[in-house]
């Protein structure tokens, strides 16, 4: 049954089911060896669909405002999901790739500091990559990267106490071309001025490492994602244990402020399926090293 955003909007509970529809068989299509696998099928499909939410065009009736989607017409309006599905289904072949390629520690090739930098992603749509083919899905790409980039953003303005951190960061923009966020990030900070980004700084690999760490805390800080906070907490939280040589914290610890035990159960057991731990319903939870520097770089927008 063919829908429209405007369906999606005023009519969600009869719409839903042919918009499930429609998101599984292209994101099969897209997901390759994946394409059987249920726990990817639903992380690719509800991506979009909670993207649809957040935006308030999913039943979002007269109570959210309008969206560019709502002024697409049928075509862009399915080209936008395709492409939004499509987007997702590469970023989990990507994420299992790089799972296979370089085991459970990620923290000792230099190829995975390059993948897991927090940059790739929120610049990549931005300031490069393959040209979209129409101005509408430029714009919706440029939108749907906003809220990352602004975060992104004030994650690297808390460098400014660490300016050679800082500096190297710059460097790496500019190396990426990422032409919007450095020009919004440099008119944020004056003191920019005060130094040249082409000017080679000592030790700059070193000094861009602990800016990549300090950026993947804050963005983890910063998140609402569930997940993602779980596995903040838990390497917050997790206390080393010499005799097990590995890493233990409970549920009620993680249970904090404004989250259930129920919704810690929830995050890890997300946290499974991304294959970032090892755990089987109990109610301590056991971390190897190895688990602790993949959650420490762990960030999704999902």
């Amino acid at each position: 049954m063919p829908f429209t955003a405007h369906d999606l909007r005023y009519h969600a509970e009869q719409t839903y089911p042919a918009l499930y529809a429609h998101l599984n068989w292209h994101a099969q299509r897209s997901l390759d060896v994946l394409k059987y696998d249920p726990v990817e099928l639903d992380m690719v499909v509800g991506h979009v669909v909670e993207q649809l939410l957040r935006i308030g065009l999913l039943g979002g009736e007269d109570r959210t405002p309008l969206t560019v989607l709502d002024g697409l017409s049928n075509a862009q309006f399915y080209a936008f999901l395709n492409r939004s599905i499509r987007n997702k289904a590469i970023d989990r072949l990507r994420k299992k790739r790089l799972q296979m390629m370089y085991g459970a520690d990620l923290e000792g090739t230099e190829g995975t500091e390059v993948e897991d930098d927090p940059l790739n992603e929120a610049t990549e749509a931005v300031g490069g990559g393959v040209p979209f083919p129409t101005p509408e899905e430029t714009a919706l790409a440029l939108a749907s990267q906003q809220e990352l980039r602004n975060l992104l953003k004030h994650c690297i303005k808390e460098l400014s106490p660490a300016p050679r951190q800082l500096h190297a960061i710059i460097q790496e923009l500019e190396d990426y071309d990422a032409t919007e966020l450095l020009r919004g990030l440099l008119e944020e900070l004056p003191g920019r001025a005060l130094f040249n980004s082409s000017e080679a700084i000592a030790n700059a690999s070193q000094h861009k490492d602990h800016a990549h760490k300090k950026i993947r805390h804050c963005l983890q800080q910063q998140s609402s994602n569930l997940t993602v906070i779980v596995a903040l907490r838990l390497t917050e939280y997790g206390v080393y244990s010499t005799h097990s040589q590995e890493f233990i914290v409970d549920i009620q610890t993680l249970a904090r402020d404004d989250l259930s035990e129920d919704d810690v159960r929830l995050g890890l057991n997300k946290l499974v399926a991304e294959g970032l731990l090892d755990w089987h319903e109990d109610a301590v939870i056991h971390i190897a090293s190895a688990q602790m520097k993949q959650l420490s770089r762990f960030y999704s927008e999902d």
